[in-house]
Formats: C-alpha cells, structure tokens, sequence
C-alpha cells in the first residue's frame, strides 16, 4: 500500500513539475532568449534529478528495505550528477554550430550529436549487458532531456531524420521510472 501511494504521489509530482516547466517557459518568451535558453537547461537538470530521486525513493522507502544516511547522500549526489549530465548535453548546439557564439547556437543548422536518440539505443543496450547505476545515471538524463525536447521537435535519429513531435500526454509514461 505504502509502495502504491509513492508511485502515485511520484506521477503526479512529475505531472505538476513538467507542466509547470512548460508554462514557466511560455512565460519567458518574451524575455529574451539567453533567460529562455537558460530556463530551459535548468528545467532539463530538474526533471532529470527528479526522475532519479523518484526512482530511488520508491526502492529506499519500501516496507522491505532500511536504508542509511550514507545511502541517502549517495542517491542525492547521484541525482545532482544525472541533472548536471541532463544540463551538458545541450553543450552540443555550440557544436553544431560550430561556433561558440550563443546567437549561432540557438540557430545551429542541425541538431547536436547529443540529441541523437539512437544514443537512447545504445544505453538501454549496454544497461541490459551490464546494469550498472553509471548507466542508468546516463540513460535517464538522456533520456528526460530528449523526451522533453522532443515536445517541440519530435526524436531525433541521426542520420534518418526526426520523428513527429511526441504529444504532451506521451511524456510523463514515457519518463524511466
């Protein structure tokens, strides 16, 4: 029962932070596009650390398991550790765009090796091979940031193409848990 409880409380705590994001940011539009560019990154290291915390709680706080201070630092390390990696993948625009100008970033001619999905591919594989928690640090801050992106601009899959932009309903069942 306690279990079914945190897994609702989870779903509808990333249903209010992604909708929140969303709105914060429609907020910004008008404020220039560094604020925009900035409030976007932050919302992608948030819900990557959110989605690692979630993950971990329901596991730490289960009837069946006691878990320790130490255990709690780590998972709270890590989770800083998976929004700061959710946070860099946007570095790639600068790639892109060959440039490390902010204006020649946001309008860079493709999309950065980063946004890649087939990356996605590649981490769900090498995590079935070997399940390590470095791997899913990776595969969910991957995987929340190109989810998210992919509201706007569908999945990109390097070199086919993009798929049509993902509805917003899809998100939150998408999201690893």
């Amino acid at each position: 029962m306690k279990d079914r409880i945190l897994q609702l409380f989870s779903l509808v705590l990333l249903v209010f932070v992604c909708g929140s994001a969303e709105k914060l940011l429609s907020l910004n539009s008008g404020h220039g596009a560094l604020l925009r560019a900035v409030t976007d990154n932050l919302v992608h290291g948030s819900l990557a650390v959110i989605v690692w915390l979630l993950g971990h709680a329901t596991n730490c706080c289960s009837s069946s398991s006691s878990s320790t201070l130490a255990q709690h630092t780590v998972i709270i390390l890590q989770s800083v550790a998976c929004g700061a990696v959710a946070c860099a993948i946007d570095l790639d625009h600068f790639w892109a765009a060959k440039s490390l100008d902010f204006e020649d970033a946001l309008h860079a001619p493709t999309r950065g090796m980063l946004h890649n999905s087939f990356l996605l591919i590649i981490l769900v594989a090498l995590y079935h091979s070997k399940p390590r928690s470095s791997v899913v640090l990776l595969l969910v801050a991957f995987s929340t940031h190109q989810l998210r992106d992919s509201l706007r601009r569908g999945l990109y899959f390097f070199p086919i193409g993009s798929t049509p932009p993902i509805p917003y309903s899809a998100l939150i069942p998408l999201l690893p848990n």
